[in-house]
């Protein structure tokens, strides 16, 4: 007799009919999440200033600001009297804290595969000597402003701060290392001040230097610690209570932002860049005043920049250590180290497989998985589209058209109703994914879209992963825990989705939060993928859906607040002296034609000064080939008596061995702040050129549309006496040159401005007058 063994399985669990099982679980993890959503947002504020009367070893903002009155009371350009006014009195607070401040008088070149900039520049530097030194720490912040404006957030009120951090330092017991403190100039203008303070050699080798610079993208917000160069500095970073992300690295690195600590970091200095990056409409225009900058911006950068000073102060700067991912977690910074980034992401999407396999025994519908995997990027499109198509109509009714990156001066106000609104396309999604899905199918399918996100970002953004790696690990954990109690268990299911979303709110909510300010409004691919895949692991928390009635009416209610939203903040948002809207307009004299226009970023619908462009067309590259790649709106001006140019020198020329030398001067009014001169390379070679004994590399180093002036440099703070000019070529006949300069302001005939009107921000034409002319040498 043959006999069978036939092996028990264990009992195939199925998800329960609708309406069998308690919302109580769901209801109470989706109140814990939105509970821990509102910690999470509270943990992004600035705390609050501390009053002059706070104990000399703290920080006070109140102490700081007191100080921007002498900094940022009106625009102080580079080489500008205000400029110097600035200069003497940071040396003098230096004197009066007991250090011993330099003057750095410098000509400074910095090349880049896209510019050529030289200026006259001058740092302040002084140093705090150690005890035992290991290295210097070197605390950087630029005093120079925008032209166009008083630049009381970029940067007075961290200049302010910075003298603040010095007195307290001063306080307090002498530190193990020498502690450098550097105010740079010509920042805005390229860079030019830190370049000079590399070549001055001032601090030796370069490795034992850890850099703590001080920026702003906005006048308020968090300290944001948004970019570290070289080892492992996440001490000083803790240490500094600033938000974090090496995430922020990531995006930071994609865009065309540079600071100091560019410079410094590409000699081999070790760094940390902190910022606050909020309300970012002010940014480089004429209202980035003292009224407008956060007290408590200040406070936050002056305790996160002297707690980061601190650390470095008494620690051995020759250990360097390695980078890793690193990320704020209320209060304090979890690191680990780089290798472990891709061996993780790796486990996440194994994991998942596994899962697969493992829970299609146990009541796990793959089916059901796969169509929350393959889905999900479907309403990623769709959010794409409502959010370009929004943005585009509000576009042409709110302040956000003209603004900075497409920003806005209530950022919050639309948020509320776009968030609304994404909500609304995720339940639409999650609904249709649910109707042949399971809660824990769910789960699984947004940790499985999650653990793919987690490989690609370990390959190509390793700063980014844990985003995605760790809620991805988290939710899988869940499931499994789930399984293996039993799929109808809707305790353990609601466990599964909250603790998914939990970590994917602590992780992912304060990026997207701190990406809002510096990308502006419009929906960005990363911020949106972002934004997708935190809303999609918070419904997993929902466990079973509500009647499909009242599931539609909520989805119809969330549509019309959203898009009511909206559109009352749209109406409703109304431009005044606080907030005013920018314009663009700016003045150019072509001196050789005796012709002069009124060009424009923006067009002629302009309030103000969109009439003054009718009948101009574009102005050509060739003509303004330092303006070349966006397009100009033009239309015609008189010449105005009292705008006036550069003046050329009668140049001496030598010729050896077919190089011809020739040298120069050029001198201008001393209003301009800037020269920018180009040569023409159609019948000559540029082989190089000094200016003011600065060299300058030749070749071609502008694009194709500005011919036949195919080589150019920029130079800031032209002093009193004239820039000297000297150029290297090859070729026939003399050498044409143009030469453009920049003032900041416009003739007496432009349009006055009302209040709730302002220039563009800086650098575009607006609120700048600029003269073009050509010579031979």
């Amino acid at each position: 007799m043959l006999t069978e063994t036939v092996t028990a399985l264990p009992p195939r669990t199925e998800t329960p009919p609708p309406g069998r099982t308690s919302p109580l679980p769901a209801l109470i993890a989706i109140g814990a999440l939105i509970l821990l959503v509102v910690l999470t947002l509270l943990s992004l504020r600035p705390a609050g200033p501390k009053p002059a009367s706070a104990p000399a070893t703290e920080f006070s903002a109140d102490r700081a600001m007191a100080k921007l009155d002498r900094i940022a009371a009106r625009t102080h350009p580079t080489g500008s009297p205000a400029h110097q006014q600035v200069r003497d009195y940071l040396v003098a607070e230096l004197r009066a804290a007991g250090l011993k401040p330099s003057v750095q008088d410098r000509v400074a070149v910095r090349a880049t595969e896209t510019t050529l900039d030289a200026g006259s520049v001058s740092n302040v530097y002084a140093t705090i000597a150690g005890r035992q030194s290991t290295g210097q720490v070197l605390l950087v912040a630029h005093y120079d402003s925008v032209p166009i404006g008083p630049g009381a957030a970029d940067n007075g009120g961290n200049v302010a701060a910075l003298l603040e951090i010095v007195r307290v330092l001063r306080a307090g017991e002498q530190p193990r290392n020498d502690i450098g403190v550097l105010f740079t100039d010509a920042e805005e203008q390229g860079l030019l001040g830190a370049k000079a303070f590399l070549d001055s050699g001032a601090v030796g080798d370069p490795a034992r230097v850890v850099v703590v610079n001080f920026e702003a993208r906005g006048s308020s917000g968090p300290a944001v610690m948004f970019e570290t160069v070289g080892g492992d500095l996440t001490p000083a970073v803790r240490a500094s209570g600033a938000l974090t992300t090496s995430a922020a690295v990531q995006v930071y690195r994609a865009m065309p932002n540079d600071t100091d600590l560019s410079v410094l970091g590409d000699a081999g200095m070790r760094g940390l860049n902190l910022a606050h990056l909020a309300s970012a409409g002010h940014y480089h225009t004429a209202h980035d005043s003292a009224d407008r900058l956060s007290r408590a911006s200040v406070q936050d950068m002056g305790e996160a920049g002297l707690g980061a000073a601190q650390e470095l102060a008494d620690a051995d700067l020759a250990d360097t250590g390695s980078e890793g991912t690193f990320f704020s977690f209320f209060g304090t910074v979890i690191w680990y180290p780089a290798l472990l980034v891709l061996p993780l992401a790796v486990l996440a999407a194994a994991g998942f497989l596994a899962l697969l396999w493992w829970g299609r025994r146990r009541g796990l519908s793959p089916r059901g998985v796969l169509r929350t995997v393959v889905t999900l990027p479907l309403c990623l499109l769709a959010a794409a589209v409502l959010g370009q198509v929004g943005w585009l109509i509000l576009a042409g009714r709110s302040p956000g058209s003209f603004l900075l990156m497409g920003g806005v001066y209530h950022p919050a106000r639309y948020l509320i109703g776009a968030a609304a609104l994404l909500l609304v396309a995720l339940l639409v999604w999650y609904r249709w994914a649910r109707r042949r899905a399971s809660a824990l199918d769910a789960i699984v399918g947004v940790a499985g879209w999650f653990s793919l996100l987690a490989v690609a970002c370990a390959v190509l953004a390793p700063g980014a992963a844990y985003l995605f790696t760790w809620p991805a690990l988290a939710g899988l954990a869940g499931a499994w825990l789930t399984l293996r109690r039993g799929l109808a268990d809707p305790v353990w299911t609601a466990v599964a989705g909250g603790v998914f979303a939990a970590v994917a709110v602590v992780l992912v909510l304060p990026v997207v939060m701190l990406m809002v300010p510096p990308l502006g409004l419009p929906l960005t691919a990363l911020r949106l993928l972002l934004a997708i895949t935190l809303g999609a692991a918070f419904l997993t928390a929902f466990g079973p859906l509500p009647p499909r009635r009242a599931l539609t009416a909520g989805m119809l209610a969330l549509t019309v607040a959203g898009v009511a939203a909206i559109v009352v903040v749209a109406v409703g948002d109304r431009y005044s002296s606080r907030h005013p809207q920018p314009v663009s307009l700016g003045y150019l004299l072509e001196a050789d034609a005796g012709r002069a226009s009124w060009i424009s970023n923006g067009g002629p619908g302009q309030p103000v000064v969109g009439p003054l462009l009718n009948g101009g067309g574009i102005v050509p590259d060739q003509r303004v080939p330092h303006l070349a790649g966006a397009p100009l709106q033009a239309g015609p001006a008189a010449v105005a008596p009292e705008v006036r140019g550069a003046q050329v020198e009668q140049p001496t020329t030598r010729v050896q061995d077919g190089e011809t030398t020739t040298q120069t001067r050029i001198r201008v009014p001393s209003d301009v702040y800037s020269i920018i001169v180009f040569a023409d390379t159609s019948a000559h070679e540029i082989l190089g050129a000094t200016v003011d004994g600065g060299e300058l590399p030749g070749g071609r180093n502008v694009g194709a549309a500005s011919a036949p002036w195919g080589w150019g440099f920029g130079y800031a703070g032209p002093p009193a006496d004239g820039v000297e000019l000297t150029i290297r070529s090859r070729g026939t006949g003399p050498l044409r040159i143009l030469v453009t300069t920049t003032t900041a302001g416009l003739p007496a005939s432009a349009p006055s401005l009302p209040a709730d009107l302002s220039w563009a921000s800086w650098p575009s034409v607006a609120g700048q007058t600029f003269v073009v002319s050509t010579h031979r040498l």
